[in-house]
């Protein structure tokens, strides 16, 4: 084939042998070809004619091709940008394909795994509510919980009272709620959380009292004051001393 009927480059098919997804594809088809060519005689012949035909008509379109080479270049440049922005939108495109099966397993693994345990949970959770429901020591338990944390309740209330402003939660009755898994859990976490911010408040206020107590006692006016009644003390106790003395001097004869 002369240099005049040569057909224009196509850059967009080097451009996507680069990507390396598609570079094993036509390596691993062009390997699987070749082989079913050479597998048989009959085969090697038909494949080759077909190759002579293939390379005519090619030879019979360059005439034309090269007439609409600035078309062909425009579409060309186009799609070697869009390639462009694909492999900056979607990096995984230049990863190796063995990098791309291993990421797949690995997504494949963790969300069999995830669903796997997300149903056993839900499974677990309804059949706990069923129990609780439908058994009579699920019935028991329910109403024994009930009064446990209403009792619980008051003597937090007496023991532990609320501050000023403090909104003051108390656990429903399991009547009241149709999950009861959610509504067990629920009395449990406002018994714990009242217990805690109660306890909590009465330290701290305690700590407070007792700090500011301290601060009274070792403020300089007090000091000064101890200071002044111990002098006054002391100066009364000398005056006694001096006026005894004097009184048992006894007269000096004439």
């Amino acid at each position: 084939m002369t240099a005049d009927v040569q057909l224009p480059q196509m850059h967009v098919f080097e451009k996507l042998k680069q990507i390396p997804l598609v570079g094993y594809a036509c390596n691993t088809s062009a390997g699987m070809y070749n082989r079913v060519k050479l597998s048989n005689g009959l085969i090697t012949w038909t494949l080759n004619s077909a190759e002579g035909a293939l390379a005519l008509t090619l030879f019979a379109l360059a005439p034309i091709a090269n007439r609409l080479r600035s078309p062909i270049y425009v579409i060309d440049n186009t799609l070697c940008k869009g390639i462009d922005v694909l492999q900056e939108k979607v990096p995984s495109v230049k990863e190796e394909p063995t990098q791309i099966y291993e990421n797949a397993k690995t997504y494949v693994t963790h969300t069999r795994a995830a669903t796997k345990m997300q149903d056993l949970t839900l499974k677990t959770w309804v059949k706990a509510n069923e129990v609780l429901t439908s058994t009579s020591c699920g019935n028991i338990a329910l109403s024994g919980l009930d009064t446990t944390s209403s009792i619980a309740d008051q003597y937090i209330d007496y023991f532990l009272p609320a501050s000023e402003g403090e909104e003051n939660q108390h656990p429903h009755p399991s009547s009241e709620c149709d999950d009861k898994v959610l509504h067990t859990v629920h009395t449990v976490t406002t018994i714990s959380s009242k217990v805690g911010k109660r306890i909590y408040k009465t330290l701290s206020d305690r700590y407070s009292g007792n700090s500011q107590a301290q601060s009274n006692e070792n403020s300089p006016t007090t000091t000064l004051a101890s200071s002044t009644d111990s002098s006054d003390n002391e100066g009364a106790e000398t005056s006694m001393s001096s006026t005894e003395s004097e009184s048992n001097v006894e007269p000096t004869a004439q």
